[in-house]
């Protein structure tokens, strides 16, 4: 596949089977979330489904054109940098490509894609979504221009609870578990820590 063999259109309800291959294929989807589990491709469906019908949101797709086949897509909104002073940048919270489509084009024509957008929409800055474990992708992004904004950490609640030495009373517990079971989530009381 040459360059030039690449197009890029938005994503509709008939590409969610190739979404969720090649979101598979990335290894997207290997924490889903709580309630679905991987292989669960009726839960990825769905939120493909409703991907695809948030206003706010733009997935565009590429088509490798000479088997008419999707090879890579990007997921695009329009987001503040900033609270204090905010400035309009599109962002990109996935940029996948296929791996044995990868440095034949694909990842420049979804990038090509979300600038032409952003023009249109009078945004001066792209931000993109990369794990800092991606080499490659880090890589990539910082040869086209691409500079690190900030670095964001994640800890699961649990997590910093035990870091933070924050104890729970056996009656919030209890009371957490018994509304957990019955489908409600328990009311968040917010306390001093350790």
């Amino acid at each position: 596949m040459s360059r030039g063999n690449v197009r890029v259109r938005p994503a509709s309800p008939s590409d969610i089977a190739e979404l969720i291959a090649l979101s598979e294929d990335n290894g997207v989807t290997e924490h889903i979330g709580r309630r679905g589990r991987k292989g669960d491709t009726t839960t990825l469906a769905d939120r493909y489904s409703l991907l695809l019908s948030d206003p706010d949101r733009l997935v565009l797709v590429a088509v490798e054109e000479e088997h008419d086949k999707l090879v890579g897509f990007s997921v695009l909104l329009e987001e503040q940098v900033g609270v204090l002073a905010p400035t309009s940048t599109m962002y990109i919270s996935h940029l996948l490509v296929a791996p044995s489509y990868r440095r034949r084009g694909a990842g420049r024509a979804l990038l090509t894609g979300a600038v032409r957008h952003a023009e249109d929409r009078d945004i001066d800055h792209v931000v993109v979504g990369v794990q800092a474990a991606a080499r490659d992708a880090n890589r990539y992004l910082a040869r086209l221009g691409f500079a690190p904004l900030v670095v964001r950490r994640i800890a699961s609640v649990s997590a910093l609870r035990r870091s933070l030495g924050i104890a729970d009373s056996i009656d919030r517990v209890a009371l957490r578990r018994r509304r957990t079971v019955r489908g409600v989530l328990p009311n968040r009381v917010i306390g001093r820590g350790a």
